[in-house]
């Protein structure tokens, strides 16, 4: 199956419908807040984790300084293995219910956005996120210097962030406007561009976080990271042109309106030929499912490397920005010379993702020295492509008006996975973390091959389509 069979749409099995982006140079769009953002991210990540287990420590669980500071050093300190546990078991439960809390209201306004934005435009869906999280960085600092607050009032610090949509809202905007100003034989590379800057700005961070943190200590650390969300919010409002031709102004009012839902389960749902429908639903799901294992593992990976390798701060970002750089290689190599070089389809290129995230996923559960992580890390050489490679299937045999509602669709069920995975992750590694920490990643190459067998259906589909397609073309 050629590249070229992924372009057939489900109103004409041979010709591709979409309203084609005039070809226009090369501009940076979404790149440039993405990177800021996952920057901020990446080096404010494990200096929060380390925070919170000195809070937790010190605060809840009733142990003096000397024994908490520990949990600060940026450099391998194993400790005591009996605090370490305690410790890591409330923190799980406290980060359990941070997430859960973060995600609600993202949950709730992945309904309606998607399907809003096709009115009122892409823009918004981008600059409102970053101004939320703008003002949550700027509270995570002032929770930093204030040692008198236990770890439960770090919750607080992502209401504004959670209200203003998140995460998902921010994917959800940026993949729309990706979708808009495109053509489709570019699309898989502007969305891996994308997805590589995001890599970046993981690298950049994971590399300089522990040398910065102890330059400059957590404090001033974290004000580094919220400056960097607000530029990335400053450049998008003032530096963003809107995507959509025509688009409205509309408050909050014109978002909570439940015909939106409406017409997006309608168009979502509707009976389409080709097999098209179960595709789309196979594909939403396959994609929503990567995003429930990355918010169920998303705080559990540096306690995980803490607990099984006694690994602190320092040894986990190396690790992190190796894995990252070689999945950013990956990615490039994959789309860019693979893809193209011998014509494999999106669709054959996820599947391969993701047998390689979870070939990744059995080794890390095993892992008994520090070399086993950078080997299943090597091994998952093309794990971030799935996530693209599926999108810009989905923008390929859809018509352009139903691409913003089967994003939402997808942003939907994604908003919903961080509601469920953190209680599902962290309840199982609490509970497993003195006989066998790596369960949560047994449970992650599971999920893994679910996804997988769906993509075969997929392909299944396609195959039969092509099939019936060749049929009747022999015929006439």
């Amino acid at each position: 199956m050629t590249q070229e069979d992924e372009n057939v749409t489900e109103e004409n099995p041979n010709i591709n419908e979409f309203n084609e982006v005039t070809s226009k140079p090369y501009r940076i769009t979404m790149e440039f807040p993405l990177f800021f953002t996952i920057l901020s991210v990446s080096l404010s990540g494990a200096a929060i984790s380390n925070i919170l287990l000195y809070r937790t420590c010190l605060h809840s669980c009733n142990h003096n300084e000397t024994e908490c500071q520990v949990f600060l050093s940026p450099v391998k300190n194993n400790g005591s293995q009996q605090l370490e546990e305690e410790v890591q078991k409330y923190a799980a439960f406290v980060s359990m219910v941070r997430t859960i809390i973060e995600s609600l209201a993202p949950a709730v306004l992945s309904l309606f956005l998607g399907v809003w934005s096709d009115t009122y435009g892409r823009k918004p869906l981008v600059v409102w996120p970053l101004l939320g999280m703008s003002i949550s960085s700027g509270l995570v600092v002032v929770y930093s210097m204030m040692d008198n607050l236990g770890p439960w009032w770090f919750i607080l610090t992502v209401i504004p962030m959670s209200m203003s949509g998140g995460f998902t809202a921010l994917f959800t905007g940026a993949f729309c406007y990706l979708s808009d100003i495109t053509s489709k034989e570019k699309r898989s590379l502007r969305m891996t561009i994308v997805e590589a800057s995001v890599s970046v700005g993981s690298v950049i961070g994971s590399l300089v976080s522990s040398y910065l943190l102890r330059a400059v200590g957590n404090v001033y650390l974290l004000l580094i990271t919220a400056s960097l969300c607000v530029i990335a919010y400053v450049f998008t409002n003032c530096c963003l042109d809107e995507s959509l031709p025509g688009a409205k102004k509309g408050g909050l009012k014109s978002v909570l309106d439940f015909k939106l839902i409406k017409s997006m389960i309608s168009e979502c749902f509707k009976e389409r030929p080709n097999y098209t429908r179960a595709q789309i639903l196979l594909l939403t799901v396959a994609n929503s499912l990567s995003i429930f294992i990355l918010y169920g593992t998303m705080s559990l990976g540096y306690l995980y490397t803490r607990q099984k390798l006694h690994w602190a701060i320092q040894q986990y970002t190396v690790y992190s920005a190796a894995s990252t750089t070689i999945s950013f290689f990956g990615s490039f190599i994959g789309v860019v010379l693979i893809q193209r070089l011998f014509k494999v389809t999106d669709l054959a290129f996820s599947i391969v993702a993701f047998l390689s995230s979870a070939a990744e996923y059995l080794i890390k559960a095993f892992a008994v020295t520090s070399w086993h992580m950078y080997l299943a890390a090597g091994i998952s050489l093309f794990r971030d492509l799935s996530a693209p490679l599926i999108r810009s299937m989905i923008t390929k045999i859809l018509p352009a008006q139903d691409i913003a509602k089967v994003f939402a669709l997808m942003c939907a069920i994604e908003g919903v996975a961080p509601l469920i995975s953190p209680a599902m992750y962290n309840s199982l590694y609490a509970y497993t973390i003195s006989t066998f920490p790596g369960a949560i990643y047994i449970l992650c190459a599971a999920i893994t091959g679910i996804c997988v067998m769906f993509l075969g259906f997929v392909q299944y589909f396609r195959w039969k389509m092509s099939s019936v397609t060749y049929q009747n073309l022999t015929n006439e």
